[in-house]
């Protein structure tokens, strides 16, 4: 008499999916795999069939009590190597057809409205060019608009342009990384995650140069400002950096009028007009010119 197997359980699902499924996508992934008692099964065999759904068979079908446990669960079958992209479509393709299934039995067509509307209603939660490029999302709004019998073939150009298969993917992945172009992918491994960390270091380095420029430029235009500055009072109101007006300008910050009686770096010494109090206020601070400096 034969051993009796055991189920196999899967204890952690998200790094059993986490280097198919886009990373975006994996948390609704797992959310819909929580909803019902479902057997995800990959295959490496190439072959038109890029994947397939089984509905559980009933008791008398099965041989034995493994049979029975094992069988009574929905079953997803997908090609292992597809590229991302397509794999993640033929999952939901493959759902709609187990939410049709539990909704109307064998009673739809396989491919029918409740089917198309099922898969409609599922993609929308993963219309997003966080998840899909923007040029494959337009492939698949043309289909759900209108069904199209060169639909295939175009989701499948759409898909190779970033690689045939998850090989392809993976090269195209690492090149585009390369050149500082991300695009959505499950994880993709050391190597990527090691290109995407120097490409964020890189990127930050970039914008804090920049910044730094910013402020170079701004103290440059403070310092000609300032060597163009002539004693004559000005005549005109209106705003300007506090560093900028000499001594004895009476100027406004929060509602509060003051007097400057000595310019410096990095703050000013200010005299309150209403309180007479002595204030500071940095010299890179914009206010409104109230009078012209006193004699």
């Amino acid at each position: 008499m034969p051993k009796a197997r055991s189920l196999r359980i899967e204890r952690n699902l998200e790094a059993a999916l986490k280097p198919f499924i886009i990373a975006s996508a994996l948390p609704k992934i797992l959310f819909l795999l929580q909803q019902d008692a479902v057997r995800i099964a990959f295959s490496s065999r190439k072959s038109r069939i890029l994947g397939y759904y089984c509905p559980p068979k009933s008791q008398s079908q099965c041989e034995s009590d493994w049979q029975q446990g094992f069988n009574s669960l929905h079953t997803i079958s997908l090609q292992i190597d597809l590229n991302p992209y397509a794999l993640l479509f033929v999952f939901i393709h493959e759902w709609a057809h187990l939410t049709t299934r539990k909704q109307y039995g064998n009673k739809a067509y396989p491919h029918g409205k409740e089917w198309k509307a099922n898969f409609k209603k599922l993609f929308r939660a993963f219309h997003s060019p966080e998840i899909f490029p923007t040029d494959i999302l337009n492939v698949i709004d043309d289909y759900f608009q209108k069904t199209s019998p060169y639909f295939e073939a175009r989701l499948e150009e759409a898909c190779q342009k970033y690689g045939k298969d998850r090989k392809s993917f993976a090269r195209t992945y690492t090149n585009l990384l390369r050149q500082g172009i991300i695009i959505p992918a499950p994880y993709m491994g050391i190597q990527a995650e090691y290109i995407l960390n120097q490409l964020q270091q890189e990127q930050q380095r970039k914008k804090e140069k920049e910044e730094s420029q910013r402020i170079a430029r701004m103290v440059h235009e403070l310092n000609e400002n300032r060597s163009e500055r002539c004693d004559t009072p000005l005549s005109v109101k209106g705003r300007a950096l506090a560093g900028s007006l000499p001594v004895n300008t009476i100027i406004r910050s929060n509602g509060r009028d003051f007097i400057i009686q000595e310019q410096g770096k990095p703050l000013l010494r200010l005299r309150d007009l209403a309180s007479g109090q002595e204030a500071r206020m940095h010299y890179l601070l914009q206010v409104e010119i109230i009078g012209n400096p006193l004699p």
